[in-house]
Formats: structure tokens, sequence, C-alpha cells
């Protein structure tokens, strides 16, 4: 039946993806406008905008941060400086070609080797990665550094607000809560072979994998 799907392990039914899914264009959409448009026509800096508009695309639907919504900003708030650095990074060599390459090599491998810290510095890994890509773009223009980081600042920080106010994201079980009803459910079936259905524990041990841990 439709709506009734759920992803293995994640409890989450198609509805419940779908509702998930735009609360998150909803934030993400609300942080680029009010980033984008002062910028643009307010204070005329369309370079600021640019990357104000950007920054919550990349971090906010470009990259897959699990958590809650306080726990999402706190990770994109800890994002800012390595994205302000490799917008930096990317803007100083884009002066020649085979250097943003040289520097996408570092840069990528530096992400995905991030990724042993836990899913969210993961996730945050691609918005990262594209702070660096869209300043390694031509033209070469080293004088718009502070416009660049200006805006990149702003939108991370719009977007950080919105995480946190406007329709925040609900924290997610602890491993340890989803540990004690594992245990729950073995200890039923121990004492009562056949009273859990196998879908129940399949389920109960799938929430336990470090995959579906935000």
């Amino acid at each position: 039946m439709p709506g009734r799907w759920r992803r293995p392990g994640s409890g989450v039914t198609a509805d419940g993806a779908r509702a998930l899914a735009v609360r998150r264009g909803v934030r993400v959409a609300v942080a680029a406008g009010a980033g984008f448009y002062p910028l643009l026509y307010a204070a005329d800096r369309p370079v600021a905008a640019l990357y104000a508009l950007f920054a919550p695309v990349a971090l906010g639907l470009l990259s897959a941060v699990p958590g809650s919504g306080r726990q999402k900003a706190t990770v994109m708030l800890c994002a800012l400086p390595p994205a302000l650095a490799l917008a930096s990074l990317g803007t100083l060599l884009a002066v020649d070609t085979w250097a943003a390459v040289g520097g996408m090599l570092v840069v990528g491998f530096v992400l995905a080797f991030a990724a042993v810290a836990g899913p969210r510095p993961a996730g945050a890994g691609p918005g990262l990665q594209l702070f660096y890509i869209l300043a390694c773009f031509p033209p070469y223009a080293p004088g718009t550094l502070g416009d660049r980081l200006v805006g990149l600042t702003a939108g991370v920080l719009l977007l950080v607000a919105c995480e946190t106010l406007l329709l925040p994201e609900r924290a997610a079980p602890s491993y340890r809560h989803r540990m004690a009803e594992a245990l729950r459910t073995a200890a039923e079936e121990a004492a009562s072979p056949g009273r859990v259905p196998p879908a129940t524990l399949r389920a109960a041990g799938e929430r336990l994998r470090p995959s579906t841990l935000p």
C-alpha cells in the first residue's frame, strides 16, 4: 500500500521520507533566499549573493547530515571554518588548471578519510568539497575572495538558524535506546519462543547497524 513501505532498518515510511524531504527543502529555500536577495539587491554584492545562495544548497540539500535539528546545526557550524579554508584554497589555486586538479585530489582524499570520524562529519563532506569546486571555477578572481567568504558565512549561518528554528528535525533514538529495545525484544522471544514475529526480530537487529545511526 502507498505510504507503508519502509526502508530497511530505518523505521521511516515513504510518507515520512517525503515529509522529511519537504521540511528539508523549506529550510534550504528560506536560508538561500534570505541570504541571496538582500546581498544582491540591497548590498549590490553579486558574488557574495551567489555564495550565500550556494552554501545552504551545498550543506543542506546536497549533503546528508543526519541527526536532529540541533545536531545538524552544530555540524554545520563546525564545518564553517573548513568551508572558508577550502573556498580560499580553491580561489587561489584557480590560477592554474593543474594546481586546481592537484588540490582537488588532496581535498577529495582528506574529506573521504574524514568519514572515519562518524556519519555526521562524513555527511558534511560533499558540501565542503563543493565549496572548493565552486571556488576553482574560472575566472581566476582573487579580488573577490572577501565577497566569497562573506556570502559563504552568511549562507551557512542562515542555514544553521533554519535548522534550529524552522521545522527542526526531532532527535533520533540513541544507540543505547536501540540496544535496550533490541534486548527487550530478544528477551521476550527467549521467554516465549515464537511470540515475537520474525520481521520484528529482523527490524530490531537492523536498527543496530552503524549505517542507520545519526
